[in-house]
């Protein structure tokens, strides 16, 4: 009898933990996002369940970009000029899709490496190792990337892009998570690299903490292999209009979803257009 009752508890201590591990093969298998194709090489989805926001909606708008097909471009006020909000960017240069372009200063300059154009509009700055390369002058090389230069120099003299921004790394290729613990509850963008060499714009229209939102694009699937993350906040900005296809989402001040807000004007942001 003893002898019995032995070989019921082995058999339930190895039922027991593939039952519990069964929500995490649901989830492992839940179905595919249905990408919206905007025009060859560029997509959109508005995903309802990346993760539960703090505040307000929780989806979460992808914009997923092959660079072989759209060009990137630095588009930036000139010294002393505020700039525009995204929408008012993307109906002024004609692009596809402008978002922000990384951190910004309370005096409203961009902070971190700039570069339009072979331009540099501002200097590379410690502490910040997120790198966004576009526009290369060299055919061999990607024709947009993000460095993470933690693990790969860079020297601005020796650039071989004309496009550059800079930012906090979000999530790097170890899967390894570059931010800090922390309560603030805020609208995100973030711009990724996936496995594939596309670049994705993610831009939360509810307010998320940026750690548990990088928690989410590592769980999510999507193979990404570098995220930077942009400001937050009211500066939180995405403007996509391709054919037929509009979508606009603006940042809050606050995450309280009730509270009125005047769009933010950007001093400097990434745009979209389709290579000629």
């Amino acid at each position: 009898m003893h002898h019995r009752k032995l070989i019921i508890l082995a058999a339930l201590a190895l039922f027991l933990p593939a039952c519990l591990a069964l929500p995490a093969r649901a989830q492992e298998t839940a179905a595919p996002l249905k990408w919206q194709t905007l025009s060859t090489g560029m997509e959109f989805v508005l995903w309802d369940n990346l993760t539960p926001s703090r505040s307000g909606s929780s989806q979460v708008a992808l914009l997923r970009i092959d660079p072989r097909r759209y060009d990137f471009k630095v588009l930036a006020a000139p010294e002393g000029q505020e700039g525009e909000t995204a929408g008012r960017w993307r109906e002024a240069s004609g692009a596809l899709a402008v978002f922000n372009a990384g951190l910004y200063t309370p005096e409203g300059r961009h902070l971190g490496y700039l570069l339009q154009d072979g331009k540099e509009l501002s200097p590379l700055v410690p502490q910040q190792d997120g790198l966004f390369l576009a526009g290369p002058r060299e055919t061999e090389l990607p024709p947009a990337r993000i460095i993470d230069l933690r693990y790969t120099p860079f020297d601005p003299k020796l650039n071989p892009y004309r496009q550059a921004a800079q930012s906090l790394m979000l999530l790097d290729r170890f899967g390894m998570i570059r931010v800090r613990r922390s309560p603030r509850v805020a609208n995100r963008t973030a711009l990724a690299l996936d496995d594939q060499g596309r670049i994705l714009v993610v831009v939360t229209e509810g307010g998320h903490t940026l750690w548990e939102l990088a928690q989410a694009l590592k769980n999510s699937g999507l193979a990404l292999r570098e995220v930077m993350t942009m400001d937050g906040g009211a500066e939180s900005q995405l403007a996509v209009a391709v054919g037929d296809f509009t979508y606009e989402h603006y940042g809050r001040l606050s995450p309280a979803p009730d509270l009125p807000w005047a769009r933010q004007a950007l001093p400097a942001v990434l745009a979209v257009f389709k290579k000629n």
